[in-house]
């Protein structure tokens, strides 16, 4: 998704990010694309979306345009926009919902070009799926409660683990039923084979 105004607006004026502004979310463009269509060639406006909205767009609304409705939508990636919209300086002061009066703060202050490696490598408040995912567990934490939800609650997770094994036992066993079955349907057809041919 684009980069939120409200962390960009702390440090910027609303002048220097209006022709950065994403046509689809209203946010700040991120890795910008130019709408080119010949339809809006006139247009005075900057027809900039961002990358992600734009796909999502063409997902909802194929060969469509976001700026106007037509087919035979055209653009390009802008290096141009991409440039100053990487020099632009942004905060992110954001607290979470305070838990068990623990506090994770994300106190980021930099150059929009570093905040996309900020926000997937470093970011205090990036949340991570928990390990458990795969057999049924939903919760997403940051990654400093990540190791305690981890340890936490073992017997759920335990039982987790059983339930998964389960599962899969009873799985095989359905292949294994199915397997003997047509084994045994085709020794059928062979034996009812033989015999004809012992007839004839």
């Amino acid at each position: 998704s684009c980069f939120s105004k409200e962390w960009i607006l702390q440090l910027n004026q609303q002048d220097q990010i209006t022709y950065f502004i994403c046509l689809i979310c209203k946010q700040v463009a991120r890795n910008p694309i130019e709408m080119d269509c010949a339809q809006h060639q006139d247009s005075s406006e900057s027809l900039i979306v961002g990358a992600n909205c734009l796909k999502q767009f063409l997902s909802i609304n194929p060969n469509s345009c976001p700026v106007q409705h037509h087919n035979g939508c055209l653009y390009a990636p802008s290096r141009a926009v991409q440039v100053q919209i990487d020099s632009q300086t942004t905060t992110r002061r954001q607290r979470p919902k305070e838990e068990e009066n623990e506090k994770v703060t994300c106190d980021f202050k930099g150059k929009i070009k570093e905040l996309n490696d900020h926000l997937d490598n470093s970011c205090p408040l990036k949340l991570f799926g928990c390990w458990y995912k795969p057999l049924g567990c939903v919760h997403t934490f940051p990654k400093q409660k990540l190791q305690q939800h981890l340890v936490s609650k073992l017997k759920f997770r335990f039982d987790l683990v059983v339930k998964f094994v389960d599962s899969l036992k009873q799985t095989i066993q359905f292949h294994q039923v199915l397997i003997i079955f047509f084994l045994k349907a085709n020794i059928d057809k062979l034996q009812i084979t033989k015999k004809k041919k012992e007839k004839i």
